[in-house]
């Protein structure tokens, strides 16, 4: 795999920036040194993905190719550190950490969006029915200018009212938001799967707001946004889009296997995991699964950075790799 002198002197200035850009719930399993994970065989291809059910039809896809080693990681900076330094050959991750890479002269480009929905705000006392509720009250979120961050801001604004005047965020990284929620002293958070599976046992927590919903609701949309996509070095992608074409097709059969039949697929998949078979598939279900590629998947990303404000300039124009067919 290639190595690139830019590759390795962005390391430094991108670890602290996207040590907080996680979007899955961080357990006890660490990843395996990048010394474990490399074979001598240069026809291996290497995945990361992280430990949560955004990569359920990864490790579906993943198992359709002999020749491709899949790592769950929960660690997402030391994740990034070692797809820049080629230790692995694709990264699924969020589609702001892709952003905020290439944004940064990361040697990145997205393949696809595979999760169209996963987060959710949960409430501690009476449950809340619409973001209006929010007025008056304080919600946590990871920290400022995530993901979540900008739109529960969208949010508030389409429900007439301003984030950071009517609704205060608190900025708190998930562990010690959901470490309050349970203690009570957390009013309403917002949470990925399957950190929202996790916590819904808990005395007087609620389920109140799916985030794809409140999407929905706002922009006439049926289909949520982007928020996990696949990142790849571009001259590896140049080598190989043979493979991604495949890969992409493999996800897709794996995402339609996913509603076909759920309770299969988690058999197939819950030795992966530490949640129980029951909880695993309840997490799977409120995760949702959507394949974009080539132009409807750099048409949905940049539909979602223009409808939250942000648009992205020009210099996004190599962002996305589409494969030619």
């Amino acid at each position: 795999m290639k190595k690139t002198f830019l590759t390795i002197t962005i390391l430094g200035m991108l670890l602290g920036l996207l040590t907080a850009c996680s979007t899955a719930a961080e357990t006890d399993l660490s990843i395996p040194e990048s010394s474990d994970l490399q074979s001598s065989d240069s026809t291996r291809i290497t995945i990361y993905s992280p430990m949560s059910t955004s990569s359920i039809p990864v490790i579906l896809a993943a198992a359709q190719f002999p020749e491709v080693d899949l790592v769950l990681y929960t660690n997402q900076s030391q994740a990034n550190t070692e797809f820049l330094r080629g230790d692995a050959d694709l990264l699924v991750s969020g589609l702001s950490v892709s952003v905020d890479l290439y944004r940064n002269g990361a040697p990145v480009q997205t393949v696809n969006s595979l999760v169209s929905g996963l987060s959710y705000l949960v409430t501690t006392g009476s449950p809340v029915t619409s973001i209006s509720d929010l007025a008056g009250k304080s919600v946590y979120v990871p920290f400022e200018g995530s993901p979540i961050d900008e739109i529960m801001a969208y949010l508030a604004k389409e429900n007439g009212l301003e984030w950071k005047q009517d609704i205060q965020p608190v900025y708190s990284p998930f562990d010690s938001s959901i470490d309050l929620l349970k203690q009570g002293e957390a009013e309403a958070v917002v949470l990925p799967e399957p950190s929202v599976t996790l916590v819904e046992d808990q005395p007087g927590v609620s389920i109140s707001l799916d985030l794809f919903d409140e999407w929905n609701r706002a922009t006439g949309s049926e289909d949520g946004y982007p928020q996990v996509v696949t990142l790849v070095n571009p001259e590896w992608a140049d080598e190989n889009s043979e493979f991604l074409a495949k890969f992409n097709q493999a996800l897709e059969n794996a995402i339609l296997s996913i509603q076909d039949d759920p309770e299969f697929v988690i058999e197939q998949v819950k030795d992966n995991y530490k949640l129980t078979p029951e909880k695993l598939l309840k997490s799977m279900n409120r995760t949702r699964y959507s394949l974009l590629s080539g132009a409807d998947m750099r048409d949905a990303v940049e539909t979602y950075y223009q409808t939250i404000g942000k648009p992205l300039d020009e210099n996004f124009t190599d962002f996305y790799f589409i494969i030619a067919y």
